[in-house]
């Protein structure tokens, strides 16, 4: 899978850069994974979080670019400070994670090197992992490359960022990203099926689909509901998010937080649908302490 890197069309940019000659494209990252940092993270969904917390890797780069990104600081491209890692740094971490007693394994951003860490999942399952392989991801990614995870990942947590091509287009420059984050879903529902939980209340398999409440997009928020509503119901959750914090390179409406009476209307817009499996974010939940001390 390694030669997907060389002429590279992982990600909806379809840029083409040949990543194993040196080359970078939109996401700016070589052809092996780059990982700032590896913790037991406890800020998840309570069906992956749970006590013990997530085993969560986050991937330096991105192929979505988001001008609000909280994790701005390694997505925009590498730091200096991360660590290349092979499939079997990658399965050697995982498995360190699992006997710290992590729930899962939460993969947060590995698109843009799928064929590596799809690898580096097939080895650590081999190798004694057991706990379920979660993918942390914006949603904006093409089904060839959701299928290279078929048959290692058991969850998907994917964002639905707009509904509106203008939204999607100003704030991450992708016009067509609605169209790709349906399809995207699609596949991730059609691997997993529909939500399995655990005895002990965590999710086993299944999708989670998060939206962030951003200022102004009131109406575009409530497009998304009815969308993954009138699609999906409850065989998949719906994680209604309002951390949005304003980031340095925010402009106009997105140097301010949207307004807690917003928040409170999607949630009670959301449970007009009869959506039960569902997630409903704390509004003071925004800041700093939201974001990880990444290395940098």
């Amino acid at each position: 899978m390694e030669d997907l890197f060389a002429n590279c069309n992982l990600c909806p940019r379809h840029c083409g850069a040949d990543r194993t000659a040196g080359k970078t494209g939109f996401c700016r990252m070589p052809d092996q994974p780059v990982v700032n940092l590896i913790k037991l993270h406890y800020g998840e969904e309570p069906v992956i979080s749970g006590k013990n917390g997530s085993g969560t890797v986050f991937f330096e780069g991105c192929s979505l670019g988001c001008v609000y990104c909280q994790n701005y600081t390694i997505s925009r491209g590498p730091t200096g400070k991360g660590a290349r890692m092979d499939k079997d740094s990658l399965c050697d971490a995982y498995l360190r994670l699992q006997d710290q007693g992590a729930n899962n394994i939460n993969l947060v951003t590995p698109m843009h090197f799928a064929p590596a860490v799809a690898c580096s999942v097939a080895k650590a399952k081999a190798s004694g992992l057991k706990i379920p392989v979660a993918v942390n991801c914006s949603g904006y990614d093409i089904v060839s490359t959701i299928k290279l995870f078929d048959g290692l990942v058991d969850i998907y947590m994917p964002d639905m960022k707009y509904f509106s091509p203008k939204l999607s287009s100003m704030y991450s420059n992708a016009p067509d990203y609605f169209t790709v984050c349906c399809s995207a879903i699609d596949e991730m529902v059609r691997q997993t099926g529909d939500i399995v939980l655990g005895e002990d209340g965590l999710i086993k398999k299944g999708v989670i689909v998060r939206h962030l409440i951003l200022p102004g997009a009131l109406f575009d928020s409530k497009h998304v509901i009815d969308y993954l509503t009138s699609r999906f119901g409850n065989r998949i959750y719906i994680s209604l998010m309002s951390q949005y914090t304003p980031m340095p390179l925010c402009t106009g409406k997105l140097k301010e937080r949207p307004s807690q009476r917003a928040c409170d209307s999607l949630a009670d817009y959301l449970a007009s649908k009869d959506q039960v499996n569902a997630f409903v974010q704390e509004y003071d939940s925004s800041g700093n302490e939201m974001i990880p001390d990444f290395l940098t």
